[in-house]
């Protein structure tokens, strides 16, 4: 088949869904990393503090205040950190409780 060596574990070799649970770890760390970014932008582009100016294509006005600007990319990529976070704890959950032969529960 291939293989470049003989797997040490063969539980491991055969059963092991530990790629999974890693990418999607890595997957929300990075989403925490631009959550805390965006966190930043967001204050920088206070009036208080005016560090950074967001272009108008990535910010909307405010309907209650109009000279107000939204920093919309920001604030959705702050969302959806916690969105990733919680994908990655489902499959843990899912993770802990399969049997080591073949199953569909990663199927979904």
């Amino acid at each position: 088949l291939g293989f470049f060596s003989a797997t040490h574990n063969s539980i491991d070799g055969t059963a092991s869904r530990d790629v999974f649970a890693e990418f999607a770890w890595v997957t929300a760390m990075i989403g925490v990393d631009l959550s805390r970014v965006s966190e930043e932008v967001i204050l920088w582009a206070t009036k208080e503090f005016s560090f950074v100016t967001l272009h108008d294509s990535y910010s909307t006005g405010s309907s209650i205040m109009p000279q107000k600007k939204n920093p919309d990319v920001a604030e959705l990529a702050r969302g959806k950190a916690g969105r990733l976070i919680g994908n990655l704890t489902g499959l843990l959950a899912t993770l802990k409780g399969l049997p080591l032969a073949y199953n569909r529960d990663l199927q979904e």
